[in-house]
């Protein structure tokens, strides 16, 4: 069982998995999610919940967004954000991402479930990467935090320790 909570330091909420920071709500992220959300269409699914940002936002684009499914391995992380903020977003899997199975396809995968973007870190974005390909649907896209930077590292050769 994960220790999950979410501390609240000057209007903003960090939430916190085994007392390692995972996610928060600054201005800046919230304006990365809400970019990532506006690149999403279709059947979205979503790799872990964090603070339900980008579901909310994804949720709002209801003339593009058909549906949105999260999968989230800690339960723990949806008790915490549920009683936080009263409900949740979208439509919930308790499954680790790279477990998860399914017959339909998605027209967008979104991740942000690796630690760090710095280069050691490429091989946990290729690893998302490969199970997102898994559950494309023809021509759909993966989209994420980072992404920019992880295709940079990929096309210029560099490697993971």
């Amino acid at each position: 069982m994960a220790n999950v909570e979410i501390l609240t330091q000057k209007g903003h909420d960090f939430l916190y998995i085994d007392d390692e920071l995972w996610m928060w709500d600054l201005p800046e992220e919230i304006e990365d999610q809400r970019d990532i959300a506006a690149d999403a269409y279709g059947r979205v699914l979503v790799a872990g919940y964090g603070l339900g940002l980008v579901q909310k936002f994804l949720l709002e684009r209801k003339h593009i967004v058909d549906s949105v499914l999260t999968v989230e391995r800690l339960p723990e992380v949806l008790d915490v954000c549920k009683t936080r903020y009263g409900k949740l977003y979208g439509d919930l899997v308790i499954c680790d991402y790279y477990n998860f199975q399914t017959l339909a396809g998605f027209d967008a995968v979104i991740g942000d479930i690796w630690a760090n973007i710095a280069e050691r870190h490429l091989e946990e974005f290729e690893q998302f990467d490969e199970k997102a390909q898994e559950l494309l649907a023809p021509r759909g896209q993966v989209l994420g935090w980072g992404m920019d930077y992880f295709r940079y590292l990929q096309k210029r050769g560099m490697y993971h320790d």
